[in-house]
């Protein structure tokens, strides 16, 4: 783990008397009750596969693009799915600009895992061959702002790009029936 992140964890005794009193005492930093939501704001953008995604002071943008690829050998007829995050400077401290950081590498992880377990894309019906092409969906997440829960709203901006998301139409033809 990257060292600046290690250290952010580390609490003082000050830190953490502060907790627990803004805690029994039902008080938050940025003024919610305890049991109240961040105020959540999706926009959907002009072109296919685009969102924008506001919960508080967290700020994501999700971009969805398609190519067609060859698939792994492994899954000759399922498409693939790729998360990439990448952090605004102003949005973390440990940013390094040209590095992805551990933090980005471990959110994208997190989307992933949570997109690919509750099926929100099926990746057989991206085959279009089986073992010749499929549908590579990429998913670009830029964090503007990070202002507390941000795996949730970059879950949420991934999501509704995806719902805006609408691959080329290709259909198969030719003498043989396997030209795209």
């Amino acid at each position: 783990m990257d060292l600046r992140l290690a250290n952010m964890w580390r609490l003082t005794m000050n830190e953490k008397k502060f907790i627990k009193t803004a805690l029994t005492s039902g008080i938050r930093i940025d003024g919610r009750n305890p049991y109240e939501y961040r105020k959540l704001s999706i926009k959907f953008g002009r072109e296919d596969g685009s969102s924008e995604v506001q919960l508080g002071q967290t700020h994501v943008m999700g971009f969805v693009t398609g190519q067609l690829v060859q698939p792994y050998r492994d899954q000759a007829n399922e498409g693939t799915l790729s998360i990439y995050t990448e952090f605004s400077l102003m949005a973390n401290p440990s940013f390094e600009p040209g590095r992805l950081g551990e933090f980005a590498v471990e959110l994208g992880r997190i989307v992933d895992r949570g997109l690919r377990e509750s099926r929100a894309v099926d990746t057989e019906s991206l085959c279009v061959l089986a073992g010749k092409l499929v549908w590579a969906i990429l998913i670009d997440l830029h964090i503007l702002d990070n202002g507390g829960n941000l795996v949730d709203a970059a879950n949420i901006a991934a999501l509704a790009a995806l719902l805006t998301y609408r691959r080329p139409e290709c259909s198969l033809g030719g003498e043989d029936g396997l030209e795209v």
